[in-house]
Order: structure tokens, then C-alpha cells, then sequence
């Protein structure tokens, strides 16, 4: 009679190997939900950019075209935006960040179709037809805070020394203070459009 119970009792070996399964399975779950719960993370996310944590929408109204026209926030949805706003005429170093910002989209390769590059102005541009030729794709807009303009100056800091993603629903999500860090905007920029659920 023991000979038959010894014969059905489970193996140690394969109780070892079940054991063992099982912790693997757990163990991320147990280990990520004390780090979530202790508070901890990482000290850098894969961005490049300041991630804006408060929302901030564009303003419905207050651009202008270069040549006076109104220029609806409408047109500027459903597509992915790149924006330089400033507070001065576009000079030497608002035009370099330009030329950084083509680069950056023609790096896009196949999906430069779903960004635009802006030009945002408190002031008219005096070189406007010399930018316009120089820079075919640019949607240049100008915002007088005597026509609404100063709640696009609240939502964009108009310093001209940062660049702005919008995504395409009107929604401002990441900034870039650094003039030269257009290599991490490409980055963050293809990761955004890979990931996308907005086409």
C-alpha cells in the first residue's frame, strides 16, 4: 500500500520547476507595484523636452496671417505642429532656429506630411516675403496683443528662445528652452508620430 502512495506523490523536481515558474510570473508584478506604491521613479523619461504637465489649449482666435488675414486656430488643427513664437522681428538667431526646424522636418522623411512648422509674431515682420521664400512650407502668423494676440503670448512664452510641439488637437505637450537641442526634438518628434493614435 505505500509503495502505491509513494508512486503518486508529486515529484520534487517538478514541484521545484512549478515553484519556480510561478515566482517568475509574480515577481515583476510584485516588484513594480512596490516601486509604484513606495514612490518611486525614474529620474529621467525618455523625452528630450520639458513635458508640460499643466494642459494648455491654443487660443480659438487671435492670429493673423502675415498679410493681415484672420488665420482661424481651425487651420492650424490635425496635424502635428512645430512653433516658434517671439516678441521681435524674426532676426539672426530666430532665423537659424527656423532653418534648424526644416531640418528637423525633412529628417521626418515619410511623415512630413503630418507636421507644420509656425512662426508665431507679436510684432508685423518686416522680412516677411524674404522668410516666406526662404522658408516655402512656414506658416507665418502674427498675434497683436491689441487683437487677442496676448492669450497666445500666456499659452506661448514669446522669448524666442524655445520651441514648441502642439499636437493635433490644439493641445501645447512639450517645450524646448535649449536653441540647439533640435536633435532631441527629431527624436521625440518620431516617437510621438510612431505612437500616435492621431494620423
Amino acid at each position: 500500500m505505500s509503495s502505491i502512495a509513494s508512486d503518486f506523490s508529486p515529484n520534487r523536481p517538478a514541484r521545484r520547476t512549478l515553484l519556480a515558474l510561478v515566482a517568475v510570473f509574480f515577481l515583476p508584478f510584485i516588484v513594480g507595484s512596490g516601486l509604484f506604491w513606495s514612490g518611486w521613479r525614474p529620474e529621467r523619461f525618455g523625452n528630450h523636452g520639458e513635458l508640460l504637465q499643466t494642459p494648455r489649449v491654443l487660443p480659438e482666435s487671435g492670429l493673423r496671417h502675415a498679410d493681415g488675414r484672420p488665420l482661424p486656430t481651425s487651420e492650424l488643427r490635425g496635424k502635428w505642429l512645430l512653433a516658434l513664437p517671439v516678441n521681435a522681428a524674426c532676426a539672426t538667431a530666430c532665423q537659424q532656429q527656423l532653418q534648424q526646424m526644416q531640418q528637423v522636418h525633412i529628417a521626418l522623411n515619410k511623415e512630413q506630411t503630418r507636421l507644420r512648422r509656425v512662426l508665431i509674431s507679436s510684432v508685423a515682420e518686416p522680412a516677411a516675403a524674404d522668410l516666406q521664400g526662404r522658408f516655402p512650407d512656414l506658416v507665418m502668423a502674427l498675434a497683436p496683443a491689441a487683437q487677442g494676440g496676448e492669450a497666445w503670448h500666456e499659452v506661448l512664452d514669446g522669448s524666442g528662445q524655445a520651441v514648441y510641439i502642439v499636437d493635433p488637437l490644439g493641445n501645447v505637450m512639450m517645450r524646448y528652452a535649449d536653441p540647439g537641442n533640435m536633435r532631441g526634438v527629431l527624436k521625440d518628434l518620431e516617437r510621438l508620430l510612431k505612437y500616435s493614435w492621431i494620423r
